[in-house]
Order: structure tokens, then sequence, then C-alpha cells
């Protein structure tokens, strides 16, 4: 069962570490959204993920799961939420406010799950090194996207944000380059890489070839 566990976990994590960078560009907004261009949702999200970063998930493969599940949440809503401010704020001040949080929100809630991503895949020590490392380009890239749209502004919301991405990193031998270097070329590069690293686990069963993933 132990074994199994192991096994679930990689292949859930493999399909969930690149499904937010394959998210459609736009999706369906919802009819609620219509006129809305408030902090709410974003707020929300923010202050769960700084709740989670104070309570670290339990150790069992189903506390770890859960919490995965919990952060994969926040980060599905933040993405629809982008959409939608996106659609429905016309001020350029606000807008930028809130991308900023967004953003904030969507890197911090990424180093959370490659930390829940290293202790689910400790049984294949690539694959706990590879899935982070997704997931960390992935954080880094979007607080770079939006710093570089303003000119290298960096938002001071970034500030408890960009050391937590650091040192993660670092544990991973994950090289940042410097914030206009950074690119979708970039993390596909590195997503690329980890992903072949990842596929050096013995595959569970079914195989994870068998996936839509």
């Amino acid at each position: 069962m132990r074994k199994r566990s192991r096994a679930f976990g990689l292949l859930v994590l493999l399909c969930a570490a690149v499904a937010f960078g394959s998210l459609p560009a736009r999706l369906p907004l919802p009819a609620a959204a219509a006129g809305r261009c408030n902090s709410q949702t974003v707020d929300e999200g923010y202050a769960r993920i700084r709740d989670y970063d104070r309570r670290p998930a339990g150790k069992s493969p189903a506390q770890l799961l859960a919490r995965y599940s919990a952060v994969a949440e926040v980060l599905a809503t933040m993405q629809e939420e982008r959409e939608i401010l996106d659609s429905m704020c016309s001020s350029d001040s606000v807008r930028a406010a809130l991308f900023a949080e967004l953003a904030a929100t969507v890197a911090w809630a990424l180093t959370l799950q490659a930390d829940v991503a290293a202790k689910l895949n400790t049984s294949c020590p690539a694959a706990a090194t590879a899935l982070p490392t997704i997931m960390l380009a992935d954080a880094w890239l979007d607080m770079a996207n939006l710093i570089n749209e303003g000119g290298g502004t960096v938002p001071p919301i970034f500030k408890d944000v960009i050391p937590r991405v650091q040192t993660r990193a670092a544990a991973v031998n994950l090289t940042l380059p410097v914030w206009a270097d950074t690119s979708a070329y970039w993390r596909d590069g590195i997503r690329d890489k980890a992903k072949a690293l990842a596929a050096t686990c013995p595959s569970p069963t079914p195989s994870a070839s068998a996936s839509p993933h």
C-alpha cells in the first residue's frame, strides 16, 4: 500500500505540475464576474496561502495530497481571477495593485506545492528534485512577467515571496535568472529537463504514459 501511495503521488504531481502553466490563455468568465473589479477574491487567496505557510501539512501521504489539492484550488481560482480582472478593470493603477498581489499569491502557492512535491516523492530523488523545480520556475516567471511589464519595478508585496523562491531554488540547484532574462522560453527549457528527470523514476501502474498529461 505504501508503494502504491508513493506511485500515485508521483503520477498526480507530474500531471498537476504542468497543469497550471498549460491552462488556456483565456477561460470563460463566470456570469457573476460582470462589472466586478475589486481585491476580495485575491485578498482571500493571499490570506489562505499565508495561513497554509504558517500551518505546515502533516507527514502522511493523505495529508500531503490534501494540502497539495487545497493549494491547487487557490491557484485555479487565481488563474480565473486574473482573467476576470484583466477584462473588468479599466484603471491601470487598480489593475497594477491587484495583479501584483495576485502574482505574489501564485508564486507563494507554488513554493508550498514544491515543498509538498518533494515530500511526496522521497522514494524517487529524481522526482523529488524535478517536480519542485518545475513549480519554482513557474513561480519565478509569474513574478518576472509582472516586473518586466512594469519596466523593472519590483512590487513591495514581492519582498516576502522572492526569498522563499530563491531559497527553495538553491536547494534543488535551480539557477534563477535576472528578471529581464526570465521568459517562457527559459521556463519551458527548465520544465523539459525536469520532466525528463522525473521520467527516470519507476512508472506507476497504470503507467504515466497512459495519462492524457
